[in-house]
């Protein structure tokens, strides 16, 4: 019982004291939301240029997505704790909106292809035509386009 008490009251004590260490994180600002979106038009990029190589096509992708993504929530949350509205905000929101879409369906594109090849060679034993990542490299220069003219001040 005297072991059990000591365990007890240090974890009360990390409970406690942990919600006060996440409040206490800095806000990002738009030179930070900047540069995220930055670094997901990089890996955009990088995804043109590698996708003979489909899976490590779609890790980019994905990555860049989350790096979208990450930049539109913090671009939102920045927003509502502003006292004057950013003219830009819903023009931004979209445009990030658009291009995660893409970048989404070119993701999706490359998964369904990536699978129906694996089927393909299993049954005859040849790959599956890459006709498909012609649609990917839309998508991917077209969220690209969207991305580099999302603007945040």
């Amino acid at each position: 019982m005297s072991r059990v008490l000591p365990s007890v009251l240090t974890l009360m004590l990390l409970l406690m004291a942990a919600p006060a260490s996440t409040s206490a994180q800095p806000r990002r600002t738009s030179s930070d939301i900047q540069a995220q979106i930055q670094k997901s038009a990089d890996l955009q990029r990088q995804a043109l240029q590698v996708l003979t190589e489909p899976e490590r096509a779609e890790r980019l992708i994905g990555n860049a997505y989350a790096e979208l993504q990450t930049a539109m929530s913090t671009m939102l949350i920045n927003a509502s704790g502003q006292k004057s509205p950013d003219p830009l905000l819903k023009l931004n929101e979209q445009r990030m909106r658009q291009a995660l879409s893409h970048l989404q369906q070119a993701s999706d594109m490359l998964k369904v292809n990536r699978s129906l090849a694996t089927a393909s060679q299993s049954q005859e034993g040849t790959p599956e035509s890459g006709a498909y990542l012609g649609v990917v490299r839309n998508n991917v220069e077209q969220a690209l386009r969207i991305t580099s003219s999302v603007l945040v001040f």
